[in-house]
């Protein structure tokens, strides 16, 4: 696994984090209760999450 992401660095970067979990690998988050693992796991009877997000995401 790569580097250990931060909470604070996740709020300005979740599409960036879903995406590097679903082409790199799991990613690894680290906050003050322990760290995580996102892993993505393939389901194809529905949208892709990252593309989903992205469109929600706020503007500005």
């Amino acid at each position: 696994m790569g580097a250990v992401w931060t909470v604070k660095e996740i709020e300005g970067n979740l599409p960036q984090v879903l995406e590097q979990a679903r082409t790199v690998g799991p990613q690894r988050i680290r906050d003050a209760t322990g760290i995580y693992v996102l892993k993505v796991e393939d389901d194809f009877t529905k949208p892709d999450a990252a593309e989903s997000l992205l469109k929600v995401r706020p503007k500005g």
